[in-house]
């Protein structure tokens, strides 16, 4: 696994106690004991708060730039994207995590006595919930980006679903405390990492879909809006991404970080330790992407089907990734690659009868290859990932790796 360098380095703040970047990668926030650190796009400092100490979590809104930070000092702010406080709330006990949806409007807080606090923009109490019958840390709580549902993980070895108006949809014991959390824009999907090195992926209902267990305990771990992919810091300096299926499909090493976030559109990750803070480009897997759509394209088009929406869902996603719109190019690729499995059989001069004999053997042909060509995909990516894996470990030599490879890729 080769290493991807930064897009740019910060090394003028203390080591990052928590981090936080906007959707499209325009700006981010670094705190640390002595306060926080607001940076632009090019990684330089805006502008420095030593008012707020002792940061315990940052979360941004994507649509407003508001930013909510939980401070050991048992406050919870809201802050202006220039830096100006909008308002503070002090608590009860000290603030561990905190999340605010995309319009600013809905901002939760949990603490180390087992309390989770939801307030509107204003800073208004919305609801209250002591969330065990101790004082169990609430060490994660993420809101979905429409404010819909919240979902929160707990030393108490439990996750929980909240909706907006506080009503608790479903809790679940873990295999052990919970350490992070995240959530779909529409909180489809959630995950979440147990201190036993396991990370799960589920749906609203609660349901789990995969699971992945590590030799070591990750770092933290990130989904983007579309629950396209999950990014996860396997360790200080090893970026591993997953699809919504669970197989690893890209990686890279990093340099030594101990925090580690994904802009919520999945262009970017921002990562940081104690010599800086690092801005990475997600774009080589994004690229991957717009290749794995062309080809459905051109499979679908060689077979003689209608791929005239492919095609256009396809170039908004060429045109999305130069202008690094990167959350509309996850939606128009995937809507490319839908519409190209989905295509129809392109109108012949046959005879009605023989069209629909040909369209439905086509039809069920085409899902018997679908479903073939996503797994065969999905197992190359893995495979690749694997051998990346064993070369690094020094399992294979530099040769072998290049011979296993190039092997791998001619199947």
């Amino acid at each position: 696994m080769r290493e991807n360098p930064p897009i740019w380095t910060f090394q003028g703040a203390a080591s990052p106690s928590s981090l936080s970047i906007s959707l499209d990668g325009k700006f981010a926030g670094v705190g640390h004991k002595k306060g926080l650190t607001f940076l632009n796009e090019s990684g330089r400092p805006v502008w420095n708060n030593s008012k707020i100490r002792r940061v315990r979590d940052i979360s941004v809104s994507t649509r407003t730039g508001l930013m909510s930070i939980a401070s050991g000092q048992k406050v919870i702010y809201l802050v202006n994207r220039d830096g100006k406080i909008r308002w503070h709330r002090e608590l009860q006990s000290s603030a561990v995590s905190t999340s605010i949806n995309s319009r600013g409007t809905i901002i939760a807080v949990g603490t180390d006595e087992g309390r989770l606090i939801v307030y509107d923009g204003n800073g208004k109490v919305k609801w209250e919930k002591h969330l065990s019958n101790s004082d169990f840390s609430v060490n994660s709580v993420d809101i979905s980006s429409d404010g819909q549902f919240i979902v929160v993980g707990t030393n108490y070895s439990r996750v929980y679903l909240y909706n907006i108006k506080g009503d608790i949809l479903w809790t679940k014991e873990t295999s052990s405390e919970v350490i992070q959390t995240c959530i779909s824009s529409n909180g489809d999907y959630i995950g979440y990492l147990t201190s036993d090195n396991t990370f799960t992926f589920g749906v609203k209902s609660s349901r789990i879909l995969w699971e992945e267990n590590f030799a070591v305990k990750p770092v933290w771990i990130d989904m983007t809006q579309t629950a396209d992919f999950v990014s996860i810091g396997e360790t200080s300096s090893k970026v591993t991404l997953f699809n919504k299926k669970g197989r690893k499909v890209w990686g890279f090493k990093s340099r030594p970080s101990t925090k580690g976030v994904m802009a919520s559109g999945g262009g970017y990750l921002f990562l940081g330790g104690a010599d800086g803070v690092y801005k990475y480009t997600l774009e080589p897997y994004l690229q991957r992407l717009l290749k794995y759509a062309h080809n459905r394209i051109e499979k679908a088009a060689s077979d003689n089907l209608d791929t005239t929406t492919a095609k256009k869902f396809f170039q908004t996603a060429q045109s999305d990734l130069k202008n690094r719109n990167h959350l509309n190019f996850l939606v128009n690729v995937q809507q490319a690659s839908r519409s190209a499995r989905e295509a129809r059989i392109i109108e012949s001069d046959v005879t009605p009868n023989e069209r629909r004999l040909e369209r439905n053997e086509m039809e069920k042909n085409q899902s018997d290859i679908t479903l073939t060509a996503d797994n065969n995909e999905d197992e190359m990516m893995s495979k690749l990932v694997q051998l990346a894996e064993m070369h690094e470990s020094g399992i294979l030599s530099e040769d072998e790796f290049l011979m296993a490879k190039s092997k791998l890729l001619k199947l």
